[in-house]
């Protein structure tokens, strides 16, 4: 598995009133799925080698700085009950399906972090760099909170003011090592309890796609209360910052008039099977206790010449990836258009 590289998304929502505009375009997605909550995506730079100008979660590559064992020295000493609750975030393999990503340590040294803890500090971390927005607490979690018994919603960091936010985050970018070190200045640690675990994807594989651009990614569902004021995308790899209902993301992909990977047109399709933000929130509470499966789509083509992802479960799967229509199998016909 080491053609892919490691990496943690963050799939985060918020309360909110339906916006969806249909005026002037063809409506797609059915009026039953509107929801009452948005999610934050944020659009990939035209400079970016991989996946440019396209739509995603906010997230990336699993760093050095984020399996550490420090972390657990910033734990202890900020307050000895965060260790205490570590050891809810690392569910018993037996009694779940368990991605390979959590059977071995993401650095193979027994001296760093569990992947249960170094992945979700990991998706905060980039979440931080892209965005602007710190998921993180000072105060440790209440038994009602880790019980699931109130809502949910993760504490999000409130710096003093929108520059010294900017001033953090461009350390951060720099160096991940400076995470840990932003978090030893505010006494604070990332609100790693917040993030469940969602699904696990592996990236598609396209021809031509350069090995070190396939990242086995683990996906986690957050929500909070309001966005801070001052996110903004950092106009690197990240060009734009949208809040919006899922239903608005998916008209806006059918109707051409943006570009979403596969996994997240999937997710996203996911999340408005749930309308109502409270329920959502149970739901992947809950989901997150059953552990998770490894998705790999692949890549077919239709004798037409139509490109066609096939997902585990479907009836072509067994056939793989062919980008050369000649070598397609007939049952391809079935996407014949």
């Amino acid at each position: 598995m080491k053609s892919w590289r490691t990496a943690a998304t963050l799939i985060l929502t918020t309360p909110s009133s339906n916006t969806r505009a249909i005026c002037g375009r063809k409506k797609i997605v059915h009026g039953c799925f509107s929801t009452n909550y948005a999610v934050l995506m944020l659009q990939r730079s035209s400079k970016n080698n991989f996946f440019p100008n396209a739509y995603v979660f906010p997230g990336g590559g699993l760093d050095h700085a984020d399996v550490t064992s420090k972390w657990l020295e910033l734990f202890d000493n900020i307050d000895g009950g965060f260790v205490k609750h570590l050891d809810r975030l690392r569910l018993d393999p037996s009694m779940r399906t368990t991605s390979p990503m959590m059977l071995c340590d993401a650095a193979s040294s027994p001296d760093n972090l569990p992947p249960d803890i170094s992945y979700r500090i990991c998706a905060i971390r980039e979440t931080f760099e892209e965005t602007g927005l710190l998921l993180a607490r000072t105060k440790v979690p209440s038994d009602e909170y880790m019980l699931g018994k109130k809502t949910l919603y993760a504490r999000t960091f409130k710096f003093e003011d929108s520059d010294m936010a900017k001033h953090w985050r461009k350390k951060v970018t720099k160096d991940a090592k400076n995470f840990l070190k932003l978090c030893h200045h505010f006494k604070c640690v990332p609100d790693i309890w917040c993030l469940h675990e969602w699904s696990n994807w592996l990236t598609p594989i396209c021809k031509g796609m350069k090995p070190t651009k396939r990242y086995d990614t683990i996906f986690y569902k957050a929500a909070i209360q309001s966005l801070p004021e001052y996110l903004v995308q950092d106009n690197e790899e990240i060009s734009g910052l949208e809040r919006k209902n899922p239903e608005s993301f998916l008209e806006d992909y059918f109707n051409e008039e943006c570009q979403v990977g596969n996994p997240q047109i999937y997710e996203l399709l996911r999340l408005v099977n749930m309308s109502d933000h409270e329920d959502l929130i149970t739901f992947f509470v809950n989901r997150g206790k059953e552990g998770l499966e490894r998705y790999l789509p692949l890549l077919a083509v239709s004798l037409d010449s139509y490109p066609v992802a096939l997902y585990p479960g479907d009836e072509d799967y067994q056939f793989g990836f062919f980008p050369d229509r000649r070598n397609s199998p007939t049952s391809t016909e079935l996407y014949k258009s």
